[in-house]
């Protein structure tokens, strides 16, 4: 198996690829993770790996997710990098759309003075979730690979990546 070649696939064909122009690429993104309500967020410390589907909210660039706990925070508490990853239901060829998302993670825990006003700002109602008891995970993107079958028939390569700014 040559993995190193594996590996480099997309930055190979990356090379040649039609891009689209970052504003129709943003807006596209917007669109589309909005549209979508369920990711699996990656975490990991070490030999120790996590992944968990979740339901989020996307608000101005950043991912919302409230969780009780779980596992998932052993990893967060020493590692804040992360990964996400939300796709559409898949119905045959040609129909792939997904979004991976590279991003740094932010805990805030109810009890944190921040916590009603980050939920308020992702749309939710802040002082129910604090009543819960509920942790809130906010995960600015780094790096966002967007796959989309459907762009070839605009022109464009099926795979865009967008690296927020």
């Amino acid at each position: 198996m040559d993995y190193k070649a594996a590996a480099e696939f997309w930055i190979e064909k990356d090379k040649d690829a039609v891009k689209m122009p970052p504003d129709e690429l943003r807006k596209e993104l917007d669109a589309f993770l909005k549209g979508e309500k369920v990711c699996t967020l990656a975490v990991a410390d070490g030999d120790f790996i996590r992944c968990t589907p979740l339901t989020y909210a996307y608000r101005d660039g950043k991912f919302y997710i409230f969780s009780e706990g779980g596992l998932k925070f052993r990893a967060l508490a020493k590692n804040k990098n992360v990964a996400l990853e939300i796709h559409a239901e898949y119905h045959g060829l040609g129909s792939a759309k997904s979004v991976q998302v590279t991003g740094v993670a932010e805990v805030i825990g109810a009890d944190d003075a921040e916590f009603t006003p980050r939920a308020d700002a992702a749309g939710m109602n802040g002082a129910s979730l604090k009543k819960m008891g509920l942790v809130l995970i906010v995960i600015t993107a780094q790096r966002l690979e967007y796959l989309n079958s459907e762009l070839r028939g605009r022109g464009y390569c099926p795979r865009q990546c967008l690296n927020p700014a």
